[in-house]
C-alpha cells in the first residue's frame, strides 16, 4: 500500500502570525481550481479588523458582526466511528487526488516542539490560565503501509512522515488526554475528526481582484463604523472603537499603576495582529491592483511601524520611571490614532463604489446560517451521550433522529442531561446563554426535543430572541 496524491509541493514558509488552519484550506482550494492566498483566507474573515472584549482580550470577533462565510466556507466537520474507518477515509480521498483535512492533538507529533512536553498540559490546567483546548490541524497527503505523510507548516514547518500509532494519538485528540481532564472548552473538541472545505463561486482568475477589494471595503467599512456589540453579558469592541478603548485606558492611568501600565503595553502589542493581515491583504492588492494602492500600502506600513514604536515606548518609559513622561506617550498614541482614521478615511473614498460582504439583514438569515452549526451541536451532544451512556440515539438520521417522546430513546433525565450539552456548547460557540434545560420542564404547546430537526429550530429561534436584544446596544 503505497498512495500519494501526485504534485504536491505546498507553501512552508508562513508568517508566524498565521493560524496553522489557514495554509492548510489555501492548499485545498488550491487543488479545487481556486485562486487563493493567506491573507484573503484570513481577511475574509476580518481578522485584519482590530477587535477586543470588554475583558481586554484582543483577538478575532469576526462572528459576533453577523457576516455569514464569505470567500470560503466550512461544508462539514466529521467525527468518524473509528480509527480503521478513518484510514478507510483518508485511502478513497488520496485515491481521488485530494488533501485529507485532520484534526487532533500536537501533544503527540515527535516532530512538534509540544511533543510530551508537560508544560503543554500545566499550561491549559492552570487555573487562572486564559488558555484553552483547541484542535491542531494537520494535511494527509499520503499513506503507506505504517506511516502516512503529513503536511503541518504551523508552526513546526514539517512535511513527510509520521508513523500510524503517532498518527492515531494525534487523530485521537486533546478529549483523550486524562491529564487535560480540568481544562476548558475541552467539552467542544473532536476525535478522529475531519473536515470538508469548499470555495465561494467567485473564488477565480477573473473574479480575484473584485473579492479582494470587497474584502478590504468590508473591513474598511467596519474600522470607520467602530462598532461596539452587546451580548451574553460581554461588549466588544471593532474598529477605530478598539483603538478608543487603548485611549480610554491610557487617560485614566496614573504612572504608579503598575497593572493598569503594563496591561495598557500588552493592549497595544496585541492590537499588532490585526494590522499584520491588513498589511498582508493591502500588499496583495497593489501587487495586483498597482496605483493608488501601491501608495497606500506604503503608507500603512509606516502607520504600523509607528504603532510598534508606541508599544516600545510604552515599556521603555514605564520601565524607565522618569516622572512625566505619560502625558506625552498619551499624546503621541493619541496622534497616531488620528493619523490611522485619516488613512481609512481615504481608503473608503479609493474603495467608496466596491460592495461589501454579505450581512444578515433578517431574523430568518441569520437562523438559516445558525442551523447548520446547531444542528451538528446537537448531534455531536447526541453521539457523546451514545459513548458515554449507551443510549443509543440513532445519530446516523441526521436532522430527523428522534429524541424525546414516542419514538425517542431519551427519558426526562436523559433530555435534560442532552440539553445541558447542548447548552454549553451553544455558549462556547455563540457565546450566549440559554436555559434549554429548564424549559424542558416548561408546559409547552407543541414538544420541541421530539427530534434534532425540531430542536435546532427551537434554539435557532431563542438565539434570534437573544440577538434582538443584544442589538439595541450596537
Amino acid at each position: 500500500m503505497n498512495r500519494q496524491i501526485p504534485s504536491f509541493n505546498p507553501v512552508m514558509e508562513i508568517p508566524y502570525y498565521y493560524p496553522c488552519h489557514f495554509p492548510l484550506i489555501h492548499e485545498v482550494l488550491q487543488r479545487q481550481g481556486c485562486h487563493s492566498s493567506l491573507s484573503l483566507l484570513a481577511n475574509s474573515r476580518l481578522y485584519g479588523l482590530p477587535s477586543c472584549s470588554s475583558e481586554g482580550l484582543v483577538k478575532t470577533y469576526h462572528h459576533k458582526l453577523n457576516y455569514g462565510e464569505p470567500v470560503w466556507r466550512m461544508k462539514s466537520r466529521r467525527e468518524l466511528p473509528g480509527f480503521q474507518e478513518g484510514l478507510g477515509e483518508i485511502k478513497r480521498c488520496i485515491d481521488r487526488g485530494e488533501l485529507f483535512l485532520a484534526t487532533g492533538s500536537s501533544y503527540y507529533l515527535p516532530y512538534c516542539d509540544d511533543y510530551m512536553n508537560p508544560n503543554y498540559i500545566e499550561k491549559l490546567v492552570q487555573p487562572q490560565s486564559r488558555l484553552y483546548l483547541v484542535d491542531h490541524w494537520l494535511a494527509v497527503y499520503g499513506i503507506k503501509e505504517d506511516e502516512l505523510l503529513v503536511y503541518d507548516p504551523v508552526p513546526a514547518k514539517y512535511q513527510g512522515s509520521i508513523s500510524m500509532e503517532n498518527f492515531q494519538a494525534f487523530w485521537r485528540g486533546n478529549k483523550c488526554i486524562p491529564e487535560l481532564a480540568a481544562a476548558k472548552k475541552k467539552e467542544e473538541l473532536y476525535t478522529y475528526s475531519t473536515l470538508d472545505i469548499e470555495a465561494d463561486e467567485g473564488l477565480h482568475a477573473q473574479g480575484y481582484l473584485d473579492i479582494l477589494l470587497q474584502t478590504a471595503a468590508t473591513t474598511v467599512q467596519e474600522f470607520m463604523a467602530g462598532r461596539e456589540v452587546h451580548q451574553g453579558g460581554r461588549t466588544y469592541f471593532f474598529g477605530q472603537r478598539v483603538t478608543r478603548e487603548l485611549l480610554n485606558q491610557l487617560h485614566s492611568l496614573s504612572e504608579n499603576d503598575e497593572n493598569g501600565l503594563r496591561l495598557a503595553a500588552a493592549f497595544t502589542f496585541d492590537m499588532r495582529w490585526s494590522r499584520y493581515f491588513f498589511r498582508d491583504l493591502m500588499l496583495e492588492i497593489a501587487s495586483v491592483a498597482g496605483s493608488p494602492f501601491t501608495e497606500l500600502t506604503s503608507r500603512y506600513e509606516h502607520l504600523l511601524s509607528s504603532w510598534e514604536q508606541a508599544h516600545k515606548l510604552l515599556q521603555l518609559k514605564h520601565s524607565l520611571r522618569r516622572p512625566g513622561w505619560l502625558q506625552p506617550a498619551r499624546q503621541t498614541i493619541q496622534q497616531l490614532a488620528e493619523d490611522e482614521l485619516r488613512w481609512f478615511e481615504e481608503m473608503g473614498r479609493v474603495l467608496k463604489h466596491r460592495g461589501h460582504f454579505q450581512q444578515w439583514s433578517t431574523d430568518a438569515e441569520a437562523k438559516d446560517l445558525d442551523k447548520p452549526a446547531l444542528t451538528r451541536i446537537i448531534l455531536d451532544s447526541c453521539a457523546e451521550m451514545n459513548r458515554y451512556q449507551n443510549t443509543g440515539i440513532p445519530v446516523e438520521c441526521g436532522l430527523q433522529t428522534p429524541l424525546y417522546g414516542r419514538d425517542g430513546k431519551l427519558d426526562s433525565l436523559g433530555l435534560v442531561t442532552l440539553l445541558v450539552a447542548v447548552e454549553q456548547s451553544i455558549e462556547e460557540e455563540f457565546e450566549v446563554s440559554l436555559s434549554l434545560s429548564e424549559l424542558a420542564a416548561a408546559s409547552q404547546n407543541e414538544n420541541p426535543f421530539q427530534s434534532v430537526a425540531s430542536l435546532a429550530g427551537y434554539v435557532s429561534r431563542q438565539l434570534s430572541l437573544q440577538r434582538e436584544e443584544s442589538h439595541h446596544g450596537v
